[in-house]
């Protein structure tokens, strides 16, 4: 594989054929985006954005967040909601549209 160094930032050229970008961490690895979503199991987004924040290994190899557990704090209450099917007859609705 070649390698290319272009304004301090170094290429390397894949077995497509195209260059990626090669991130050296503070212990001196050499790691691509690509290499980095394989040994995580990420996307190559999410691996890229994290070798961009950061050059510490601890937090670029640290496990992913599981964002399907049952005590998630992103998902949504939708316990409280306005009644689509009856919305009209609530009376904070009718205030509003008076």
């Amino acid at each position: 594989m070649s390698i290319k160094i272009e304004d301090g930032v170094e290429y390397q050229r894949t077995d497509g054929g195209y260059w990626t970008k090669v991130y050296t961490l503070d212990n001196g690895n050499k790691i691509t985006a690509n290499q980095l979503a394989l040994r995580i199991g990420s996307s190559v987004v999410c691996a890229r954005s994290r070798l961009s924040k950061s050059s510490n290994p601890k937090e670029i190899f640290k496990p992913l967040r599981d964002l399907s557990r049952a005590d998630n704090p992103l998902k949504v209450d939708t316990s409280n909601w306005i009644d689509s099917k009856n919305w009209y007859t609530d009376p904070l609705v009718k205030l509003m549209l008076k």
